[in-house]
């Protein structure tokens, strides 16, 4: 998940504060919420002290950067610094297994990515998966979309380019950042709802997924914006379109999968978490802080350079989100006959 294309101009050495905004009372029914008088507990006094964000992934991300930044314009309303820990591994299953196992004061909260909970119990052989009922959700952040991407000098120059290979007998590759990705799952199903004949090519990240389409290793990837930007914005890649419901805020020109006829949504959210029984106190508070700091300048700025679009929505529409996300790619799963791998 390292995006070494991101646009960040921050210290990622500073150490952050934290918040969190927009309500969420009720979040899974019998989640056995517990409240509590304590300044030190969440309590009414929360926070007394720094805040633990555990990053459930290394340094240099988009995860980890949206989390460096926010944390620049969340100290103050928070009352204080949020200190970004980074704990790498299992495809974020790591960092968010420690933040669903953590004393429930409100002191560590997770920043995990959505299809921790959507595709990798679905397509990953062995999965160290979390279920979403372990934790409750604070707040939405953002959303992260995942783009078709092609070499300058590909025949493909348009969405529609690809779409005309149906029938043709061709056969093509396509990489992708690994099988339980959404790069490898928009592809995957794409391209089987298009009727291509196409194979797929793993790659150790975005990173080189997007290196190896830039190298013409294979015919065609996906990644997130801001894993190809910087290649795209010298000319030597070509975003084709995505896969969002609807075109993007911070891509309007670019078409989607949909709009072309293809029931196809795949995208990567990101929020914040805390142990299921996270007082009631510390989630309001954490709520009000975040509201605050997404307002921050530095941090809109950060988001429209790297092509990450909002989505602070309270908790309950996070989970609705990832269950319906969830049901939609079973679906498709189940009708490819796609196998975990």
């Amino acid at each position: 998940m390292t995006n070494s294309g991101l646009t960040d101009g921050i210290d990622r050495r500073a150490a952050l504060g934290l918040g969190t905004g927009l309500g969420l009372a009720a979040f899974l029914a019998g989640c056995g919420v517990r409240t509590s008088n304590g300044g030190d507990d969440g309590g009414a006094d929360y926070p007394q002290r720094a805040v633990e964000l555990i990053v459930p992934f290394a340094p240099g991300g988009s995860t980890d950067l949206i989390a460096r930044t926010l944390g620049k314009a969340i100290e103050k309303p928070l009352g204080h610094s949020m200190v970004i820990v980074n704990r790498d591994g299992a495809a974020a299953a790591v960092g968010t297994k420690e933040v669903a196992a953590a004393t429930a004061d409100g002191y560590k909260v997770g920043f995990p990515p959505s299809s921790l909970f959507t595709l990798t119990p679905q397509l990953v052989k062995n999965a160290d998966t979390v279920p979403l009922d372990d934790l409750r959700v604070v707040i939405g952040l953002t959303v992260e979309n995942i783009v078709l991407v092609a070499h300058r000098d590909s025949p493909f120059k348009t969405l529609d380019d690809v779409i005309a290979l149906r029938g043709s007998g061709r056969r093509i590759t396509y990489g992708h950042s690994g099988v339980g990705t959404g790069a490898y799952f928009a592809q995957t199903a794409f391209y089987k709802l298009a009727g291509i004949n196409a194979a797929d090519v793993p790659f150790g990240g975005g990173g080189p997924a997007v290196t190896a389409v830039l190298g013409k290793q294979v015919d065609i990837g996906a990644s997130q914006p801001a894993e190809s930007m910087r290649l795209v914005q010298s000319g030597e890649l070509r975003w084709l379109g995505l896969f969002s419901q609807q075109r993007s805020p911070s891509l309007p020109e670019l078409p989607t999968a949909t709009e072309k006829g293809f029931d196809l949504v795949v995208d990567q959210a990101r929020f914040i978490a805390g142990p299921k029984s996270i007082p009631d106190r510390a989630v309001t508070t954490l709520q009000e802080a975040f509201r605050e700091a997404v307002k921050a300048p530095e941090y809109d700025e950060f988001l429209k350079k790297n092509y990450i679009d909002r989505f602070e929505v309270a908790g309950t529409e996070v989970a609705s989100k990832i269950k319906g996300d969830f049901d939609r790619y079973q679906v498709l799963i189940d009708r490819f006959g796609l196998q975990p791998k």
